[in-house]
């Protein structure tokens, strides 16, 4: 798959965890399969991935179990500088 910012490399497939909330809930989804370009770091997301957090969102697939870990959210919004 090609970047869509013109980069030279083609984009590398990885996976990893993402979080999403439903109603303000975290939700953790493993091992989602993601495009990334080597060079500027888009990532895209493909189709079959789209659907399962799509599925996660609507309550469609069972959690496999239950992941606990500190939630850190800064104070105030971080600026870039």
């Amino acid at each position: 798959m090609e970047c869509p910012n013109g980069c030279a490399a083609p984009m590398k497939v990885i996976h990893v965890d993402r979080i999403v909330y439903r109603s303000d809930e975290p939700l953790v989804i493993g091992n989602l399969e993601i495009y990334v370009c080597p060079e500027c770091g888009f990532e895209s997301i493909p189709l079959k991935s789209a659907r399962i957090i799509e599925d996660v969102l609507n309550a469609r697939i069972e959690p496999s179990g239950r992941f606990s870990a500190p939630f850190f959210q800064p104070a105030a919004p971080i600026l870039a500088s």
